[in-house]
Formats: C-alpha cells, structure tokens, sequence
C-alpha cells in the first residue's frame, strides 16, 4: 500500500482575486546578472538530479541560454509522454543528453533531451517498480538513481540497456516507502529517505551483487517522513513532515555524511522548522548557512509568518538549534526547497504584500538583514493560487513553475522574474508560458539544463503526463 502523500498539504487554498492574461509583459529595470557558484558546476548545463547539486541551491551556473532580455520569446520545442495520468511531484533530471522522470505507475522513464523530430516523444527505454515513484531521479556514475513506495531504492544504467525495459544495475531494500524522498549523490553515496524516519546510505557503485544493504541508516522519529537529503560540509541535511496526533509539523535533522561508524545512527543535532515540510521542500545548503522551508503550523500549535530559516551549517554545539535567522513567508508558508544564487535566497510563497495580488516567489537577503526576522526585498506576484515549483535560478533569471497559473479551468505555465527584482515591493513576471488551457499541476521541481527548462504537468485535454521542454526563439 501507498504511503500517504503530502500533495497539496496545510496551506489553505486562496480564493480567485483576478483574471491574468497570458500576453507576454514589459520586462523591469535590471540587467541580467551571473549568479554566484554554489555547488561544483557541471562541465556542460546539466540538471543531474533535485535542486541541481547535492546541495539543492537551485541554481545552474552552466546555463547561460536564457536572460531578462530574451525569456519573452519562451515557447515550447517538444513534449516527452510519461504515461496517461501518471504525473507526481517528482521533477525531470537532465544529464548526458537525457531527460529522466519517474511516474505515478512506477515506471522510470528516459528520453532524449534535444527531442525526438515529434511534437511529443516516447521513451527511449524504462525502467519498472512494483509500486509508484514521487520524487527526482538523480544521475551519478553512470548510473540513475530513484526510490518507490515498493520499499526499494533503483539503480539504473543510465544509457539504458538496448531494450525497451532495462533491470537495475541494483536495488537495495527499504524497511518502509518513499514518498518525496529525492535521491541525492555526493561523494560516492547515494542517500534517500523513507515514509518512517529513516534515512538511508548506499554505496553509489553499488557493492557487486543484485540486492544490496546500507552502510548505515539515520533514524529520525517513526511518524517522521523524511524529504529529499542535502548533503554538504560533511553532513547531510533532511526536513520533515512530523504527525503527531495533535500537531503537523517538521524538523530539520542533521547526520555525519560519513556516518557514525555504527550500522545506526542518531541525528548530530536537529532543529525545528516552523511547520511541516512540504511535498517538494529539502534544504539548500552554503558553505556557512542551511536554509529550510516549512508550511502552515496545523493542530494544537501557534503558526507564524516565519517559514523560511537560516540554521549554522556547523550546527550550535546543542542537540536542538535555533535559527540564525527567520524569514517572512506569511502564514501560509514556503512550498518547496529555497533556491540560493548571487547572496539572495528565493523561495515559492502565496504570500504577497499586495492584497489585491497572491506571491509566486519572494527574494531575501542570503547574509541577514541586521535583525533576527526579515521582510522580502521583493516579492514576484502573480494572481492565482495552486501548487508551485521550488525557484529556479539561472543567468539572472527566476523561473517559477505553478497550476493554476491564471484561469479557470485550471491552466499551467512557466513564469520568469527578475532576479535583481524591479525596483519595487511586488514585481510582475517579465514573462509566462502557458502549457494548455487545461492542466493539472503539482508543484514538481523544474529543470533548466542544455537551453531548454523542462516542466513536468498533466495535460487534461488529452489525458497525459507530459514534460514539457522550453526554450527561446533563435
């Protein structure tokens, strides 16, 4: 049986306040800027697994295709099928000409990244679980890696098998499902988390037979579902959705990359996140700072407006640490992972300044604002309410996925902001891409790799899960 998923968790749905148009818009005052590396940056643009790096900033350095001065001529190349109705909120990884993206039917899907010569492509090759797939597949060392509610992590040949089904490489055995847990890989590990509190270390490469086990296993609490690991500065960094009988909420827990030397392994410390963490939410961590994202408070506890959170990477020297710092999300909270890129952090929010107007994503100050809370410096609207994409953030530009994006029946499309903002508090996209008229959208992380972003949504009018590849016009 499927665990439960976390789509379209505490946030309250937001009421219709006003009809968008699809035209493109005037873009704001404000050049293009270069964002400032992150993780180690791929030697061609890449999207190899959930946030781009095993750190999750969200941004790809390497891709210089788009910027302020051209994302108005964003149109779609092609469509790559994943089924009828088999979307999640898992996103696509792109690497080595590629495109990866699992489904809702437990099918691992490949597909060639420059298109097919067709509007819509087929699969290259699959790969198949007993169960269903809700998270980012992740490429590393030849191989693709994706966990399943079938309580089992998949590693896959990349480059397919020269059939049309391709067994994995290998497989290791989970004591509960995945839910959301996106693989990571960093430094020869592949670490993913389960429905119950554990999180998981393999050995990348594998260990030289069909089924294997884990070096060690980090164990949170039982009713804890751990999301998507970030793995940087010798630690990995998961976030997670606590269900206690009385209260929703989430932690940030913290373990040795390496592990403890034991086969089990307790948290190096840990800390609260202000509500639970969301479907596509995990940490982006810097060399000094790790930022989390949470949702609406629910139950027998007080919510705020602070779900974005800076902790020491280092840790406080406690079991349990406070923020450095809070960030003003509004009550709603912040949907998926942060995105860093050029000292600001970026985060999908509903919440806008504007009353009259709903937040797509706000921009804060990386380093603090010389108080314990701080305000957006700007916040990209939009005037619709759904389910939207973790930031991304290339070449000066901040793409944002969501459904509905401006209509109803319920659309889907790609907006693009400013990253240096428009010189105001609220500032309109400098552009939208709308997939079709009728959509269903559930917030599945984007990808921006090879001058293309590529969005993952289900187009109602035919009934089929499509990832969407995007580009400008030559």
């Amino acid at each position: 049986m499927r665990p439960t998923s976390r789509l379209a968790t505490l946030a309250g749905i937001v009421a219709l306040v006003a009809p968008f148009g699809v035209a493109v818009m005037a873009a704001p005052a404000g050049a293009a800027g270069t964002p400032a590396p992150g993780g180690a940056a791929a030697a061609t643009s890449e999207w190899p697994q959930f946030g781009h790096s095993p750190q999750h900033l969200g941004t790809n350095p390497a891709e210089k295709t788009f910027s302020t001065s051209n994302v108005s001529q964003l149109h779609t190349l092609f469509t790559a099928d994943f089924g009828s109705n088999t979307l999640t909120e898992g996103g696509p990884a792109v690497a080595n000409g590629v495109i990866y993206v699992g489904g809702f039917d437990g099918n691992l899907n490949a597909y060639p990244a420059a298109g097919c010569g067709q509007p819509s492509c087929q699969p290259l090759w699959q790969g198949k679980a007993d169960n269903d797939f809700t998270s980012t597949p992740a490429v590393a060392g030849g191989l693709v890696f994706i966990a399943s509610a079938d309580h089992f992590l998949y590693a896959f040949p990349a480059t397919g098998c020269a059939a049309a089904v391709c067994a994995p490489a290998w497989k290791a055995h989970l004591a509960n499902g995945v839910v959301d847990s996106s693989v990571a890989v960093a430094g020869g590990v592949a670490y993913a988390g389960d429905s119950h509190g554990n999180l998981y270390a393999f050995t990348a490469a594998g260990c030289g037979a069909a089924v294997c086990t884990p070096l060690w296993v980090g164990h949170g609490k039982k009713t804890e579902q751990i999301g998507a690991p970030a793995v940087g500065n010798g630690y990995v960094y998961v976030t997670t959705f606590l269900n206690t009988p009385n209260l929703f909420s989430g932690r940030l827990l913290v373990f040795p990359a390496a592990g403890c030397g034991q086969a089990n392994c307790a948290p190096s410390w840990t800390a609260g996140i202000g509500g639970p963490a969301g479907n596509t939410a995990a940490p982006a961590v810097t060399k000094t700072t790790v930022f989390t994202t949470s949702g609406t408070l629910f139950g027998n506890g007080t919510n705020t407006n602070f779900h974005l959170m800076a902790f020491p990477a280092a840790g406080c020297g406690a079991a349990t640490c406070k923020p450095l710092r809070t960030y003003d999300t509004g009550t709603g909270g912040a949907e998926g992972s942060p995105a860093v890129s050029g000292g600001v952090v970026f985060a999908t929010t509903q919440n806008s300044p504007d009353p009259n107007t709903l937040g797509a994503v706000a921009a804060y100050p990386a380093a603090g604002c010389a108080k314990h809370r701080c305000e957006p410096m700007w916040t990209g609207i939009n005037f619709e309410s759904g389910p939207a994409s973790p930031p991304a953030v290339v070449n000066g530009v901040v793409f944002v996925g969501k459904g509905p994006a401006t209509s109803v029946p319920p659309d889907a499309g790609l907006y693009a902001f400013n990253a240096a903002g428009c010189g105001a508090a609220t500032c309109m996209p400098i552009n939208f891409l709308q997939l079709s008229s009728q959509q269903f959208y559930l917030g599945a992380p984007l990808a921006v790799a090879e001058g293309k972003v590529f969005m993952a949504s289900n187009d109602n009018i035919v009934n089929r899960s499509l990832v969407y590849a995007m580009s400008v016009r030559g």
